[in-house]
């Protein structure tokens, strides 16, 4: 049964289900001696069998590129327009996945000489993906060829309207099909029910790259990662797609590769961050690198990010970092007000009783409603879409819990949809606004035969107990070794379990936790971002569990171990 309560806010929270993973303490205890780790480390080593394979260190193993469809018949298209100079023009998305693999695409056509240039559409006026307008304009100029980047896999008609035009279309994709691929020159994409290509989790950047490989003719491996790589490992984290297999060596290159210096636009953005200098993690790119590229499209026009890649001037990029940075910072707040409202909505209408979430309002930014349906996902523990609704026409943003596919979801309800697309956990769609009730009945009588009340119940999976022994930097260190973490490998969750609080207060005017648990003399400093609540529930003198990632925290120059808060059960009070 699903268990809830309300926060000081009055918005109802999903209380989390803690599960251990099981692992084997004889195995555990050979691994630590063989690697030379922590107990903890070896535990998580244990655990998760896509790192055990390969041992701690990543071996950079690639498919390849010739295991895709279709891959050869856009290599002879694009040599072609090269040796005759013929224009080319790449059709891209404007999020970080679709702005690096433009950028990606672009750098390397141009480096061969070729008459190339790029289309990124503007969110609110276009709208995601190939629009019929767009092709005009790119006809209009001359172009013979247009490749397509992290779009186009569904768009029939658009790529039917482009070879009207002249144009011969080259789609390089990574989003689920519909039963039927578009006819055209080449579409190349692991999604493919008949591509014999292993891995399926690619994100577009990383399909670019598997074509930029092609036409290099496997030649230049080292070359092409030494450019490329940092800007696939940025695209592969900011798409949260799972980091096994090639995505984990991708982002394991491309994260030295970011910190290195090979690009003067992801330079300026990290001495925006205030990160030059340091060690680039994953967790730096998901949160503080890929949000700064996203915002632009989100808010205005993606076009600026891409320049950002693109540029040559050290100033110049430290200035549109700058602007980023600063949009960023509108659209949280702009995410925030969505949110609230959302929030309200939700609760008068009771919304949060339904299988899936389907809230609208007029006047969202559809730029960001994708990220405040994650929040409501998160909030709610189910799948949510938000819907910004524009006169007669709405369009809408989703995310998904584990077990339940938004793209099967939305393909149940096409018969109300006017366009969708997108993963498993996250899907956008395009819609009449008199059809929104019809659309949530529908999509919840779908969910009625795939969801049950355990799957709304959110899960907290725990590498381990944490014992008093493990309290030391040494096991930070070591954990350090099983980066980079992700969708896939997500970074370990171990417990303190029995603990009084032995200190506890609030930071930032009330909104972060900040707690000293002690167990048999050993403190354990914690912090819980925007967990400022519990201080409501939890006393000095009480007994908890606590879950959380392990870290370092510096202050004044000394290091202590911190547990970054997940979830805290209340034991008792002593």
């Amino acid at each position: 049964m699903q268990k809830i309560h309300q926060n000081s806010e009055g918005i109802i929270i999903t209380s989390k289900k803690w599960v251990y993973k099981n692992y084997d303490e004889d195995i555990v205890s050979r691994l630590s001696v063989q690697y030379d780790i922590s107990r903890l480390a070896a535990a998580v080593l244990q655990n998760r069998g896509n790192l055990l394979n390969n041992g701690l260190q990543m071996e950079n193993k690639f498919y390849s590129y010739s295991l895709l469809k279709d891959i050869e018949k856009a290599v002879d298209r694009i040599t072609k327009a090269l040796q005759s100079g013929e224009r080319i023009t790449i059709y891209g998305d404007y999020d970080a996945d679709g702005i690096t693999s433009t950028a990606i695409l672009y750098m390397y056509l141009t480096d061969r000489g070729a008459n190339a240039d790029f289309y990124i559409p503007e969110r609110e006026s276009e709208g995601y993906g190939i629009n019929l307008s767009a092709l005009d304009i790119i006809s209009e100029k001359g172009t013979k060829l247009v490749i397509t980047v992290d779009t186009g896999v569904t768009a029939h008609d658009e790529i039917e309207y482009a070879k009207s035009l002249g144009m011969d279309v080259i789609v390089t994709d990574h989003h689920e099909c519909k039963n039927v691929i578009p006819e055209c020159h080449a579409v190349i994409n692991p999604k493919r029910d008949d591509c014999e290509y292993p891995f399926k989790e690619l994100v577009g950047a990383g399909v670019v790259f598997k074509l930029i490989e092609a036409l290099e003719g496997g030649k230049n491996k080292s070359l092409l990662f030494d450019r490329y790589a940092g800007l696939v490992c940025l695209a592969t984290v900011a798409d949260v797609a799972p980091l096994v297999s090639e995505n984990r060596a991708f982002v394991s290159i491309g994260l030295k590769n970011l910190a290195s210096g090979g690009n003067i636009g992801i330079n300026a953005l990290l001495k925006a961050t205030k990160l030059d200098g340091k060690p680039i993690t994953a967790g730096h790119v998901g949160f503080i690198l890929a949000p700064r590229l996203n915002a632009a499209g989100r808010l205005s026009n993606a076009n600026k990010s891409l320049e950002l890649l693109l540029c040559a001037d050290e100033q110049k990029a430290f200035e549109i970092a700058m602007r980023l940075s600063e949009e960023n910072e509108q659209r949280q707040q702009i995410g925030h007000e969505i949110f609230l409202q959302a929030v309200e909505l939700i609760e008068c209408n009771n919304l949060h009783k339904n299988n899936v979430i389907v809230v609208a309002k007029e006047g969202w930014h559809q730029g960001v409603i994708g990220i405040v349906s994650s929040k409501i996902t998160e909030r709610y523990y189910r799948p949510s879409f938000l819907i910004s609704i524009d006169k007669k026409n709405a369009k809408g943003s989703g995310r998904s819990i584990s077990g339940f596919n938004l793209f099967e979801a939305l393909t149940y309800s096409k018969d109300y949809l006017s366009r969708y697309g997108g993963h498993a956990l996250a899907a956008g769609l395009s819609l009449s606004s008199e059809k929104i009730d019809a659309f949530s009945n529908k999509i919840n009588k779908f969910a009625e035969g795939v969801l049950s009340e355990e799957d709304f119940e959110p899960i907290l999976y725990i590498d381990s107990p944490i014992q008093k022994e493990d309290i030391n930097l040494k096991t930070v260190e070591h954990l350090s070794l099983l980066e980079p973490f992700g969708m896939g490998n997500a970074q370990p969750i171990f417990s303190y379990n029995n603990a009084k609080v032995s200190y506890i207060t609030t930071l930032s005017g009330g909104k972060h936790l900040k707690m000293v648990v002690d167990k048999e003399g050993i403190k354990l400093e914690a912090i819980g971002f925007s967990m400022g609540d519990k201080a409501n529930e939890i006393s000095f003198g009480d007994v908890v569990n606590v879950a959380g990632n392990l870290n370092v925290n510096i202050f004044r120059g000394e290091k202590k171990v911190q547990l970054v808060i997940k979830d805290i059960k209340k034991q008792g009070f002593q």
